[in-house]
């Protein structure tokens, strides 16, 4: 493996562009992950020709996350993503990490981090609703109000339905006072009165407003789902979209407001590996 180049850009456009039917997140990134000194952006190469990627980058202070794997098409099957996962987690282990943490959507790649050792956090499914106009966005929640909010969420069979984590698809997460009082500063914490039901959303917003996290039940929770639909209005956003664990409490809520799955069918699926120091 080695640093990836802006010599690769063209490459690298290659390979992602059949990757989830040619809308590939990967060119909307490429610049930014070549040019971060605070991530490890590697390619494979076989005869001078580079067949791989991956995505090596620090997300807590004993957890490392796992992103961006590309194989090109022809080269599949051939070893090269199960090589590549080893050296990532040899590289982990050796920098101190204590844990490797990965998201992805692709069964076939599920199937090989299991192989590996890597353990199911959550597996989610995107519930969708449309906006709703005339309605008030739900409060944020401000940063002194994360212990309150977590002491509450112990309590909340939600966050073991999540297995404890906030499934970004950019940062997996382990949700506690520390987490929610830094995204509560980043004005990312909705909560409805007494912090009785909660939702985590997700920065710049593009097509939905995305939600990673929804906590309580019965009607404070129902009315968060609805405001939230209000915030999406005000954005002028198509809607909302929530990642929901299969099998959360709250799922009849979701569906009395207005939340489907529709043809969402994909899984979200979070996972981590314990490394040995």
């Amino acid at each position: 493996m080695r640093p990836v180049r802006p010599a690769d850009r063209k490459r690298l456009l290659e390979i992602s562009a059949g990757v989830w039917g040619g809308n590939d997140y990967l060119p909307g990134v490429l610049d930014e992950w070549i040019q971060d000194p605070g991530g490890q952006f590697e390619a494979a190469e076989v005869d001078g020709v580079v067949v791989g990627v991956h995505r090596l980058r620090p997300i807590g202070r004993r957890v490392m996350f796992y992103e961006g794997v590309r194989v090109a098409a022809e080269q599949r099957r051939r070893g090269h993503a199960r090589r590549m996962l080893g050296l990532a987690r040899a590289q982990a282990q050796e920098q101190g990490f204590r844990q490797l943490r990965l998201v992805t959507g692709n069964p076939e790649a599920a199937a090989l981090y299991e192989s590996e050792g890597f353990r199911l956090l959550v597996a989610c499914r995107p519930w969708v609703a449309s906006r709703v106009e005339g309605g008030d966005p739900p409060p944020m929640a401000a940063p002194g109000d994360a212990g309150a909010l977590f002491s509450r969420l112990q309590a909340d069979p939600s966050l073991a339905a999540y297995g404890g984590v906030n499934p970004h698809w950019k940062a997996v997460l382990d949700i506690d006072p520390e987490l929610l009082a830094e995204l509560a500063g980043a004005g990312l914490v909705r909560t409805r009165p007494g912090g009785r039901a909660l939702a985590i959303v997700q920065p710049d917003p593009q097509v939905r407003l995305g939600v990673t996290f929804i906590a309580g039940s019965g009607g404070v929770l129902r009315d968060l789902l609805t405001q939230l639909r209000y915030e999406a209005d005000s954005l002028g956003l198509e809607g909302v979209w929530a990642l929901v664990p299969e099998g959360h409490p709250a799922e009849g809520d979701l569906t009395e407001v207005g939340y489907d799955l529709g043809e969402m069918t994909f899984r979200h699926l979070s996972y981590g590996l314990e490394l040995t120091s």
